[in-house]
């Protein structure tokens, strides 16, 4: 999720396949931008017809990067051709339909921080990262977004699930673990429940204390999106509560901010 770079982190948050020759050629063309370093955008290689890739293309970078929802950051960034297609895959993302769904806009704004990331790598944190999330901007569906944008504009404006806040992944450890599969809309109701009852079953996101009810700073800073699908955030807590963890705890039970931690998610070293 992304977060206030330059405020108090407490406070809430403002705001198909191509064939023949050609093919072989765009995929070069890719292939030899991201070697040399060059943006994409800049590169002139979307203006050869590229089209937005399947998530097939990110689960091919995912299988290799995430054990245990943490990242292998060294591995994405020392290993050019694992580099390359996750680049490549950010680079399509320009050409993604104006129609495309909640699956493809949390398959890009996952892809794009994994990329930044990588493209810094070694990185404490994104918040050292003078506007990772606010001022950087990346093509989406014909359109240049930040990730706050991306975020709170598409995401959260336009599909109003609160289940996505299991789903996005800002980069740092005290954000959700980070599937391991690109999402795909046909199994993403799913996929979504499963993520958010593990997020709820997390003492890093929802830990029962004899003080209160301690919760993520995300329970706190889109608390908005919990009432508005459960009617209070407690309330979105019991309904994915699958364990039965929380049935012991008084239903006005204090809750109590977990601080947020912004180191990079990444797996530790071998």
């Amino acid at each position: 999720m992304t977060r206030p770079i330059d405020r108090d982190p407490t406070d809430p948050h403002p705001s198909v396949r191509r064939s023949g020759r050609r093919a072989f050629f765009e995929t070069l063309g890719v292939t030899l931008a991201v070697g040399a370093g060059l943006p994409l955008l800049e590169s002139g290689v979307l203006g050869m017809g590229a089209r937005a890739q399947s998530p097939d293309a990110l689960d091919a970078v995912l299988a290799q990067i995430v054990s245990r929802g943490l990242v292998d950051y060294t591995k994405l960034a020392s290993d050019p051709a694992l580099k390359g297609r996750l680049d490549a895959y950010v680079a399509s993302l320009a050409a993604l339909p104006a129609s495309a769904g909640l699956a493809d806009h949390l398959n890009a704004y996952n892809a794009i921080v994994l990329a930044r990331i990588a493209a810094r790598w070694p990185l404490r944190s994104v918040r050292d990262v003078p506007g990772f999330f606010d001022r950087q901007t990346t093509t989406v569906a014909g359109s240049a977004r930040t990730l706050d944008a991306l975020e709170n504009t598409v995401i959260r404006g336009r599909f109003r699930d609160a289940r996505v806040h299991a789903a996005l992944v800002c980069g740092a450890v005290s954000c959700p673990t980070l599937h391991p599969r690109a999402f795909r809309a046909a199994s993403l109701d799913a996929t979504l429940t499963q993520l958010t009852r593990q997020m709820v079953a997390s003492r890093r996101h929802v830990d029962p204390r004899p003080d209160g009810l301690h919760l993520s700073e995300l329970f706190f800073w889109f608390e908005a999106d919990f009432v508005r699908d459960a009617g209070s955030v407690r309330a979105f807590l019991d309904r994915y509560d699958a364990g039965g963890r929380l049935a012991a705890v008084p239903a006005d039970a204090r809750l109590v901010r977990i601080p947020y931690r912004w180191a990079v998610n990444a797996s530790p070293a071998r």
